[in-house]
């Protein structure tokens, strides 16, 4: 892994303990990733990310939670849209808002699911 990306995991999962466990309303002390980590598309994209405290993420993780039940509809849509994006699809999509539009939309979902 490279030190960039080693930086920013631990900055994102700092920035999850502001947060509460979606599930049980805990302190978060992690985010799990909707679409994995491999994707670098949607890594460190808070639309991907869910505050979960450790025992709801490894029930996640064991298959005891569905993951997804704990989002909204119009998150689903697009983390469904993104996960079948090809890398220069999604550069694509992400240039043709503007940075102010695109902050919105995610700041929308987020606010929606927190």
């Amino acid at each position: 892994m490279k030190a960039i990306e080693k930086t920013l995991d631990t900055l994102i999962q700092i920035e999850s303990q502001n947060h509460k466990c979606v599930v049980c309303g805990k302190k978060a002390d992690c985010y799990h990733h909707l679409i994995g980590r491999a994707n670098p598309m949607t890594r460190y994209d808070k639309v991907n990310l869910l505050p979960v405290c450790y025992d709801h993420h490894r029930d996640i993780h064991d298959g005891k939670i569905n993951d997804w039940d704990y989002i909204d509809a119009d998150r689903e849509e697009l983390l469904a849209e993104l996960r079948k994006m090809s890398y220069k699809d999604f550069l694509i999509f992400v240039a043709k808002k503007t940075e102010n539009e695109y902050l919105h939309e995610l700041k929308e979902i987020w606010k929606k699911s927190v």
